[in-house]
């Protein structure tokens, strides 16, 4: 893992915990992938999740309420996780 100071992440977000968040939901969702098999990767998700925020690939936008509603409706299908036995 890396030590990033704030003002790097400061650069293309003007709030640091939400850098950080964006970094975090682009890491799981590498993680993810790689356990689908969808995505091989030789570096740490973690890492290239946090260069992304720091090249400013990705970007942060505030969800609506439409958007909420449809996550919410379709979150109520999914099984909670479970380990195996």
């Amino acid at each position: 893992m890396k030590l990033v100071s704030p003002e790097r992440l400061g650069r293309h977000y003007p709030n640091k915990y939400i850098a950080l968040n964006v970094a975090s939901l682009e890491a799981r969702r590498l993680i993810e992938g790689m356990h689908k098999d969808e995505i091989q990767m030789a570096r740490s998700p973690y890492d290239q999740a946090l260069e992304a925020v720091l090249r400013g690939e990705l970007k942060f936008a505030k969800m609506s309420e439409a958007d909420i509603e449809a996550l919410a409706r379709e979150g109520f299908e999914e099984q909670p996780f479970r380990r195996p036995l």
